[in-house]
């Protein structure tokens, strides 16, 4: 239990952004059960919503709470003079998670052609052979790096193979994403942000070339998908707005399965008696799934902006503040959760924010749920023995956005 810091919110806030907290969920705890559970940030410069009804609430008044957020976060180009950075950070503005209607309306119009559930279904043969082939190379008693071996590497396999990457690229996919997730992450400055853009504006340069291809010779992959797709108006996206959400689903999907994956073994090792019904019950793990994205998600933190003067919790929010969502607090709300700080799969009412709310809803979230799924089923299925490693430290990333593990060693 980490002790108490403080009983002021913006100190509390602080330890959780500054500090490097490995288990931020005791401060969560403080912070939604103070007050009002709505704290105005010093730091972060804006508000943070921690209770499940103030997120749901706000997250799915479009109106009032805008996502055009890419200034305000601090990312973008480290240096605007440099004609390479200011691309970048124009292609950055136009992420999905970014856009307000009636760009984002446009942008869901083609991602709902993208991710029916009949592709999701048919993509499900590329990701068994994809997670096969990854646990063929260990066997019973091997000591591995779970994120570095699996939980990072099947999501950009996935990504890259049903984007139409041919796979002797995939290995420039997974450094290209760990930029652009760099890159993406206004902490990030100087020389290190310098080369997270220019490795990200690599990436970009590639799938660039990818969607020009795909637009004279269109294929059966979600890049010619989300290229050629006319929207509501009758017309593909534009050049620089398909390019942003083929980076997108390369980055963001990529984080979050991983986090998916590596929170979720974490919490069956530290639970054998679940992890054992898993392996005799593979029926479960879809629920398991679902109450590993609620207990511990692999975001922590999304955001808005209030667009005019509104108010929420009964405290005043003045129009262009930041209202940032604590999602791994709101999980654990026991106003909308029975015994919130327990592990139950056999959850009646799994309404969790993991994937937010409203016309946010991520996009990707069926793709993550399948990849969770047949991971955590091929993994249990041939290595029934997994435990804890001895190896190498566990190591938590403390990043209050994108919460997983940088090491977790098991033994197989």
């Amino acid at each position: 239990m980490v002790p108490i810091v403080s009983t002021d919110p913006d100190e509390i806030i602080d330890a959780i952004v500054m500090g490097g907290v490995q288990d931020p969920f005791p401060l969560y705890e403080q912070l939604r059960e103070l007050g009002n559970g709505l704290h105005r940030s010093s730091t972060l410069g804006g508000w943070i919503a921690t209770r499940a009804a103030d997120v749901r609430a706000s997250a799915s008044d479009h109106e009032t709470y805008s996502n055009d957020m890419a200034a305000a976060t601090g990312a973008g180009a480290h240096d605007p003079d440099d004609p390479r950075q200011r691309r970048f950070a124009e292609i950055q503005s136009k992420f999905l998670f970014f856009l307000d209607p009636p760009e984002h309306t446009a942008v869901r119009s083609v991602f709902r052609s993208a991710f029916t559930p009949q592709a999701v279904a048919a993509w499900r043969p590329a990701v068994e052979a994809i997670t096969d082939e990854l646990l063929a190379d260990f066997t019973p008693g091997d000591e591995v790096d779970f994120m570095e071996r699996l939980a990072a590497t099947v999501p950009v396999s996935v990504i890259a193979t049903i984007l139409g990457v041919p796979k002797e690229d995939h290995p420039l996919f997974r450094s290209w994403s760990d930029a652009l997730t760099l890159a993406t992450d206004p902490a990030v400055q100087g020389e290190a942000r310098n080369r997270a853009i220019e490795s990200s504006m690599e990436l970009f340069d590639y799938l660039a070339e990818v969607a020009e291809d795909r637009r004279a010779n269109p294929r059966d992959d979600l890049a010619s998908t989300v290229v050629n797709t006319p929207t509501r108006d009758g017309e593909p996206l534009d050049r620089t707005m398909a390019l942003a959400q083929t980076a997108v689903l390369l980055g963001a999907g990529n984080e979050t399965t991983t986090n998916l994956l590596g929170n979720g073994i974490t919490i069956l090792l530290d639970r054998p008696e679940l992890l054992r019904r898993l392996i005799e019950d593979p029926g479960a793990i879809p629920a398991a799934v679902e109450e590993f994205l609620r207990f511990d998600p692999p975001f922590h933190l999304d955001f808005r902006k209030a667009s005019r003067d509104t108010e929420l919790a009964g405290t005043e929010i003045a129009g262009g503040s930041p209202v940032y969502h604590l999602i791994a607090a709101a999980n654990r709300d026991p106003r909308a959760f029975d015994d919130p700080s327990t592990v139950d799969i056999d959850r009646a009412d799994n309404r969790h924010l993991a994937f937010s709310h409203g016309i946010h809803f991520c996009v990707g979230a069926p793709l993550a749920r399948l990849e969770g799924r047949v991971v955590l089923e091929k993994l249990l299925q041939r290595f029934p023995g997994i435990a804890p490693g001895s190896e190498a430290p566990v190591r938590r990333v403390t990043n209050i956005v994108a919460r997983g593990w940088e090491k977790r060693p098991v033994r197989l």
